[in-house]
């Protein structure tokens, strides 16, 4: 793995703006839509997920450390005078020893995968006691998805947790798409209209509905799905559905214009 903190031309005391900065720099710069490297976009992209805030740089920093010994060999300083009591002394005191991971499952809420939210996860371990955790959701997981935390385990291996994302009241979801359905009126889909589609991140974007447009009918938003790792975000798409109205024999003299009033 290449040093994030180089790739990116940033020292290891840099702040997390100074950090984004560079980063925003150089994806500009390698970004493919203008041309740049795709591959030294992406490597761009996970030197910033890597060091972009503290915990992400403390988690790459765990993932960095090997423990080293303290020799080669033996056989280079001649015969070991202490023999093998002193190298089990050795193993049992300097060896790292192996932790078990923990498996967790975390039940998350649609908007903080959206926003890679920092969120506590309780560990329930051997004494009874939960153990809260915090870890920072990832950007590009999605339903079922499970992620490897290193090192970060109540007693010291790495903590695996499967992301299950819960039921929205709005919106459903497919891969890092998000969908939602729209209702309209009959009169709305015969002469068209506009509507305004709130999305996750509170922006307000006004949906055009063309005159004649069908029940079912698909329109897609881009790029205001859930994030993906190293690409845009998904898309939301918006289906239609047209309400019709309900009539009694007696409306059939109507006009137009008054069934839809």
């Amino acid at each position: 793995m290449s040093d994030p903190y180089a790739t990116l031309g940033v020292g290891r005391n840099s702040t997390d703006a100074e950090i984004k900065s560079a980063y925003r720099k150089l994806a500009k710069q390698h970004h493919p839509d203008i041309g740049g490297d795709q591959k030294k976009f992406a490597e761009i992209s996970a030197a910033y997920d890597n060091i972009k805030d503290a915990q992400a740089r403390q988690n790459y920093e765990a993932q960095q450390f090997e423990p080293q010994g303290f020799g080669q060999s033996q056989s280079s300083f001649g015969h070991n005078p202490f023999g093998d009591h002193f190298n089990d002394m050795f193993e049992q005191v300097f060896r790292p020893r192996h932790n078990p991971n923990t498996s967790v499952t975390f039940h998350v809420e649609l908007e903080d995968v959206y926003h890679c939210a920092s969120k506590n996860v309780n560990i329930s371990q051997p004494n009874g006691i939960n153990k809260p955790i915090t870890i920072k959701i990832p950007r590009g997981i999605t339903h079922g998805d499970q992620v490897r935390y290193q090192a970060m385990g109540p007693n010291g291996g790495d903590l695996l947790v499967n992301f299950q994302i819960k039921p929205h009241k709005e919106y459903s979801l497919q891969g890092h798409n998000l969908h939602k359905k729209l209702n309209i009126s009959l009169k709305e889909a015969l002469i068209g209209s506009e509507k305004l589609i709130n999305t996750l991140d509170n922006r307000g974007i006004k949906l055009h509905i063309k005159a004649g447009t069908q029940s079912g009918t698909k329109l897609r938003i881009p790029e205001s799905g859930l994030p993906r790792r190293n690409l845009p975000n998904g898309d939301l798409i918006i289906e239609v559905r047209v309400n019709i109205p309900k009539l009694d024999e007696q409306d059939l003299n109507k006009t137009l214009k008054e069934i839809l009033r």
